[in-house]
């Protein structure tokens, strides 16, 4: 996608969210963990301060995009077909997500969980110990805490949830390669941390598909100020680096 047409692209505004919250700031080449609007990104060691960004941004550049062309929580397919548009012309290759690939139907369920699951089908070795560490760290957290309410006011509206969870780990090429999830639900009634509530098999229905993906770097690189421009100072207030214990 050339510039003119990055500049062209309409981004969803993010709406003022008013919570206390530490956002502490990942040092490039440390494992690190970070909220992104609807997304739970972690990266693993040895990937620079400038890559985790690149893939933020985009990812985020990407969200909003899609919220400007689609409704997150009634359009969830349109949605999914133009985020995924947009990453693939911001640098990302990558397939389409399918949600109704796998549908998780068990009589008891933490979509956490199940998301997990989902993930780990899709990746080729051992599941991050860093995406295991974020994700215990917002288990983990009280209900009101400031990550949980950042990702549950980008990731879920009313009885739907549509949210992104990605694991960025570099090859020995120096490659980023990611495993990404898009994942839905739908609530029979709202709950606080939805992520960890363990629901029964009438009260949630999860849908989901993960994928892997490289992200060309060299053809963002071109894009990189532009995106930074368009997201502006807004788009770090939806970003927030998670604590993580190993």
């Amino acid at each position: 996608m050339s510039i003119a047409s990055i500049k062209a692209l309409k981004l969803a505004p993010l709406d003022d969210l008013d919570i206390e919250i530490e956002r502490g700031k990942s040092v490039g080449g440390a494992a690190s963990a970070a909220i992104n609007a609807g997304g739970i990104v972690a990266f693993d060691a040895g990937i620079g301060g400038e890559e985790q960004e690149d893939v933020l941004y985009s990812m985020q550049f990407a969200q909003r995009a899609a919220s400007a062309a689609a409704d997150r929580y009634t359009q969830v397919k349109a949605w999914y077909q133009e985020y995924v548009r947009v990453l693939g012309e911001t640098g990302w290759v990558m397939g389409g997500f399918n949600l109704n690939a796998q549908k998780v139907d068990q009589s008891e369920v933490e979509v956490a969980k199940a998301a997990l699951e989902i993930l780990a089908a899709a990746a080729t070795g051992p599941q991050s110990v860093v995406l295991l560490a974020a994700i215990k760290a917002l288990k983990g957290m009280a209900k009101d805490d400031g990550f949980i309410t950042l990702f549950e006011h980008y990731g879920a509206k009313g009885l739907v949830g549509n949210f992104q969870i990605s694991d960025v780990q570099k090859g020995p090429n120096g490659a980023l390669s990611i495993v990404t999830g898009a994942f839905q639900i739908e609530m029979a009634e709202r709950q606080d941390k939805f992520l960890f509530f363990t629901w029964h098999k009438k009260g949630v229905s999860v849908w989901g598909d993960a994928i892997r993906a490289t992200f060309n770097r060299t053809y963002y690189a071109d894009l990189r100020q532009t995106v930074r421009d368009m997201l502006g100072k807004e788009g770090r207030k939806a970003i927030a680096s998670l604590p993580l214990k190993f």
